[in-house]
């Protein structure tokens, strides 16, 4: 996972609990907001799928009821996201409810480091 560059450092945050807790899985599901950048994860995921060996799929709800289906989804302790992009108005009740986690430990771990995205959006999500 050194070179994962599938998802942003704001999917990242959320989706490290899993990864935190040494949880591993062949087929992995990511879910999103439908809407057109979602649609590049689809093709994004194909490098990471070659790299890694895991197999991706996609949950893309609607936007209208995005919020409230995801945070019934990581209130309930529900099973149908490995992954989860949020949204930033999540972060407070997110961190507080466990659904967030510093991903310090996790980076040092893995060897990553936050020259491994974008500039951009380590300006515009991680700051």
């Amino acid at each position: 996972m050194k070179n994962l560059k599938l998802a942003s450092a704001s999917a990242l945050s959320i989706a490290a609990a899993s990864f935190a807790s040494g949880a591993q899985a062949e087929d992995l599901t990511l879910c999103r907001a439908a809407w057109d950048p979602a649609n590049a994860l689809v093709e994004l995921s194909k490098a990471f799928e070659a790299q890694s060996g895991h197999n991706m799929s996609f949950e893309f709800i609607p936007r209208p009821n995005f919020a409230d289906r995801m945070l019934n989804e990581l209130n309930s302790g529900g099973k149908l996201c490995d992954l989860l992009i949020g949204d930033m108005r999540w972060i407070g009740g997110g961190g507080e409810n466990g659904h967030y986690v510093k991903l310090d430990d996790f980076f040092d771990a893995e060897g990553i480091s936050m020259g491994d995205f974008a500039y951009a959006t380590v300006c515009a999500y991680s700051t």
